[in-house]
Order: C-alpha cells, then sequence, then structure tokens
C-alpha cells in the first residue's frame, strides 16, 4: 500500500497537470459580449454548507429541492445578464453568464436543475475534476481550488474578444478574493508574470501546478478589463482586510447590493429599480429595512455624482409603505460601482500583502 502511493506521488511531481481539473461545459455561444460575469456557486450562489471532504461527497446525494440559492441571487444575476431585455426592452443579445464551482462534475445535473428551477439561464459552467486528484494520489489538492479557479477564470478571459470587461462574483469563505485581484493585477501589469508566479504560491500552488499555469499567464489578453470584484460576506467567515489590496474588492451582505452596482456600471437601466426592489421584498422575502438601508446609501452616492435619484426615489417611497419600519442596518460602506483599478504598490510590497492576507484567512480558521 504504501508503495502504491508513493508511486502516485512520484507520478503526480512527473505530470501533474492543472488543466486535467477543469469540466467546462458551454451551453450557448455569446462571442460579441463585450462584458461577462464569472459567478462562483459554493457559498456565492448556492448556500452550501461543507467543510470537509465527507461533507463535500454527503451533498453529492442531496436533490435541486435540497439546495436553497443565496436570497435575491437569480434575480440580482438575471438582471447583470439581460440588462435592459429585464424590462422588456430589444437589446443585441445577453452578456456571458459563466457558472463556477469546486464541486465535481457528479453534481452538474443537480446543480443545473436548480439553476434551472431559480428560472436562469447561462452561458456555461465549470465544474473540478476531484478524480484527477485522487488518481494522482494529491488528495491535499481537493480543498485547494487557487489554481484551478484561476486557470479556468483566465482560459475563460483567453477566449474573451479584445478588450472584453469580466465581473467576478464570490465569497469570503476561502481565497475566491486573493485569486480575482491576483488575476487583476496581472492583466493591469501591477504584477510581472514571474511575480504573479510568486503571487500564486503564496496561495499554497505548488511549482508543479504553477509550472502548468505558466502557458495561460503569459499570454497576451488584448485589453481584457475586470470591470469589478463582488465578494458575498458569507454567514459565519469574516472578510480579511489588507488594504490596499482589498481596496479593489467590493464586499456585500445581499444580492440588493450587487444590483446598484450592476446598475452604477449601467448594466440594467434604472428604471428597472422599483419593480425589482418590489420582487425583493414580496417574492423574496428581503427586509424592508436592509432595502431602504442600501437605497438611501445609493441615493447620497448617486447625487454625489450628479445622476437622476428618481427612480431610487420611487422605490424608496414603496418601502415606506406599511408598518412601521425598525431599525435600518449600516450600509455606509455601499460604494456602488466604485471599483478600484490598481494598487499602485510595487511588486514587492504587493507581495508583502499578499503574503500577510493569507495568513490573516489562515489564522480565522
Amino acid at each position: 500500500m504504501n508503495r502504491f502511493w508513493r508511486g502516485s506521488r512520484s507520478e503526480s511531481n512527473r505530470s501533474y497537470n492543472v488543466n486535467s481539473l477543469i469540466d467546462t461545459e458551454s451551453l450557448l455561444t455569446e462571442p460579441a459580449a463585450d462584458i461577462q460575469i464569472i459567478c462562483d456557486i459554493d457559498k456565492t450562489y448556492i448556500e452550501t454548507r461543507f467543510e470537509s471532504a465527507v461533507g463535500m461527497i454527503k451533498i453529492a446525494f442531496e436533490d435541486a429541492d435540497a439546495k436553497i440559492a443565496v436570497n435575491g441571487a437569480p434575480l440580482a444575476l438575471l438582471a447583470g445578464r439581460w440588462g435592459a431585455a429585464f424590462e422588456g426592452d430589444d437589446i443585441p443579445g445577453p452578456r456571458p453568464l459563466h457558472f463556477l464551482s469546486a464541486s465535481p462534475p457528479q453534481l452538474r445535473r443537480v446543480i443545473r436543475d436548480k439553476l434551472a428551477k431559480d428560472g436562469m439561464d447561462w452561458t456555461s459552467d465549470t465544474f473540478k475534476n476531484q478524480a484527477y486528484n485522487i488518481k494522482m494520489g494529491r488528495l491535499k489538492l481537493l480543498k485547494q481550488h487557487v489554481a484551478y479557479k484561476t486557470a479556468t477564470i483566465l482560459n475563460h478571459m483567453a477566449k474573451a474578444p479584445a478588450k472584453s470587461k469580466f465581473i467576478l462574483i464570490g465569497d469570503n469563505a476561502e481565497l475566491d478574493a486573493f485569486i480575482y485581484c491576483g488575476v487583476q493585477m496581472l492583466l493591469t501589469g501591477e504584477l510581472s508574470p514571474a511575480a504573479y508566479r510568486e503571487y500564486l504560491s503564496l496561495g499554497k500552488v505548488e511549482n508543479e501546478v504553477l509550472n502548468t499555469l505558466e502557458p495561460l499567464i503569459a499570454r497576451n489578453f488584448e485589453g481584457v478589463q475586470v470591470m469589478g470584484i463582488l465578494i458575498r460576506k458569507a454567514p459565519g467567515y469574516v472578510f480579511n482586510e489588507v488594504p490596499p489590496l482589498t481596496d479593489m474588492v467590493l464586499t456585500f451582505d445581499s444580492y440588493f447590493e450587487v444590483i446598484l452596482h450592476f446598475l452604477a456600471w449601467k448594466l440594467c437601466p434604472a428604471s428597472s429599480l422599483p419593480r425589482i426592489t418590489r420582487l425583493l421584498h414580496n417574492d423574496y422575502g428581503l427586509a424592508r429595512e436592509e432595502l431602504l438601508a442600501c437605497l438611501m446609501q445609493a441615493e447620497s452616492e448617486f447625487q454625489a455624482l450628479g445622476r437622476n435619484i428618481e427612480d431610487l426615489k420611487q422605490a424608496e417611497d414603496f418601502l415606506r409603505r406599511g408598518p412601521p419600519l425598525g431599525t435600518l442596518p449600516n450600509r455606509a460602506s455601499l460604494r456602488p460601482g466604485a471599483h478600484r483599478d490598481r494598487v499602485d504598490l510595487e511588486e514587492k510590497a504587493i507581495l508583502g500583502l499578499a503574503k500577510d492576507w493569507v495568513k490573516a484567512i489562515e489564522d480565522r480558521e
């Protein structure tokens, strides 16, 4: 038995390839879109509760009805994907929406059933071929997703039209923000390919895995940009702030905040906001206090930018009807659309902060 496992590890050191983890299926071809959305599934779209390999296996036996979407996620993603068509207007085509999951492909059917029941349509989905790690004797990589998610995102960007913009949505349970910020700094040139490789190594990506990422890291992405990084503050997890790296991240408590970011980026029309607000309260059960606090903060931000706030006022009026409101939550940190493009630091400083960031995430567990 020991000889078998030693042989497996030796073989993995010679031939391990992160691309063998990537199981992507495209459902639609939407090559013309200049804005694309990549959204994580576990704890970002679906309230996934597993912290171990045993838990991962257990959820494989759940059916679609047992899976719960994060409140408001379907409505927000459809609003971003369809834009003005959400209000019934003609548009050239929907924006590509790519789902990304660290779950194995065996869950694809169940998760697709769940997405379909939520009324979702999407461009592609990617699942992690965990059987490859088992085959290669790399069991410790079952819960290591940095290389897998990085490669998947860079693959989507490599196939995108020149000067495409991407919105990356994830959560703070693991290293989504670290992964997304690294991609952004590679695209802006704040991290050279060599420094980016070191950045990924700080995220516990091993050398033989990094070697298989080299062709992607070295690509010319033809002006592809990260338009925004949106990170859900999943219940039970702390978002570790390491400025200015984390200044590139827009965190959110509810998907209504995501909708307001989309509105600021003009992905959906302001005229849709009153109807979306009603749907989120009446059909999704989001509290009036949460919705109103977000709207009032957005109104203040939009007013300072000289943007029309009539539709925000109309949505607020709807929320003020009915029984007296309770205390409004503090949403002063909400800055719709205020994505920071650069950190303006030398590579050495970026890598030092990245090391601190990963350590802070590890220490919270």
